[in-house]
């Protein structure tokens, strides 16, 4: 597992600058703004990934909220906005996983 921390668009852009994936990877909530966050997979592996990011919110059973994963299919690239409604209160992180992570790619940007 990583702590990822995002980089910031500056007037004279960014160098994109992807990591490798873990199969479970977490943000600090105090890093996501009111604005969020995209996360930018790139999948140059040869299999599908299912991306899940944690639901911050929780059922009137104080059960975790549901995640519908998002695919990224192989070869191709996909981003995904992360916001303070992804952030689990109980331990101010988001968290993400993988279902693959054989030459997949990600970086984590301030919108």
């Amino acid at each position: 597992m990583a702590a990822l921390t995002p980089s910031t668009v500056t007037t004279g852009g960014l160098l994109a600058s992807a990591s490798a994936v873990s199969a479970s990877d977490t943000i600090s909530g105090d890093l996501v703004p009111v604005g969020g966050l995209i996360y930018r997979v790139i999948n140059g592996g040869g299999s599908p990934d299912n991306v899940s990011v944690s639901d911050g919110g929780v059922t009137p059973a104080s059960n975790p909220g549901t995640v519908t994963p998002v695919a990224v299919t192989n070869g191709t690239t996909k981003s995904i906005l992360i916001t303070q409604a992804n952030i689990n209160r109980s331990t101010n992180q988001v968290t993400i996983t993988h279902s693959f992570t054989t030459s997949v790619t990600a970086e984590l940007v301030r919108v």
